[in-house]
């Protein structure tokens, strides 16, 4: 019981950006449960709020310690490597990732390996795990996205608007929604 108020007090904390506070709950945990990945995750999310990558890092490398297939560090990992352009390292945890995870997890998973691919400016494979990623999960809104991006820049004009059209349909709200409004503006002239 004092394991799980300290751990909830510890994601009520994160959400309302108090991430010090977090991480102190977080650590509480541990001391209560060392075995415990997720708090050693948690922590990790709370650092990288704190703009602290060093430290997020080591949090989530000290959750695989505890478990060595958690997709969710492992997706962390690759996200936090590909956004320092660490891409063999990125590829390796994606991989890892993809292998470990199950259902959404993995297409997931199989998303970031298309990202990574991306920033490579291998265009083509970012596309083959945007659409595998899509097989997966048909409602992943940013494989949409990104998959119209690549038939884009394929010359593939009306399917990159369908690509933009059904990334919209989920999440017309979505990071990347002006932009594919933008685009099909342009596309359908």
């Amino acid at each position: 019981a004092e394991l799980k108020k300290a751990f909830d007090e510890g994601v009520t904390a994160s959400r309302a950006g108090q991430h010090d506070a977090a991480i102190e709950k977080f650590r509480a945990a541990l001391v209560m449960a060392p075995g415990c990945f997720d708090c050693h995750f948690n922590i990790g999310v709370a650092q990288m709020a704190k703009k602290d990558e060093k430290a997020a890092e080591a949090a989530w490398k000290q959750a695989l310690e505890v478990k060595a297939d958690y997709a969710e560090a492992l997706n962390a990992l690759s996200t936090l490597y590909n956004n320092q352009k660490r891409f063999d390292e990125a590829s390796a945890m994606s991989a890892k990732a993809a292998s470990a995870a199950g259902g959404s997890a993995n297409a997931d998973a199989t998303f970031n390996q298309g990202i990574i691919l991306w920033n490579q400016g291998k265009i083509a494979e970012a596309k083959a795990k945007f659409e595998e990623t899509l097989k997966m999960n048909a409602s992943h809104p940013d494989a949409h996205f990104q998959l119209g991006m690549a038939l884009l820049n394929e010359g593939k004009l009306p399917e990159a608007v369908g690509a933009f059209e059904a990334y919209l349909k989920l999440a017309p709200e979505g990071q990347f929604a002006t932009q594919a409004k933008g685009m099909i503006a342009q596309l359908k002239k």
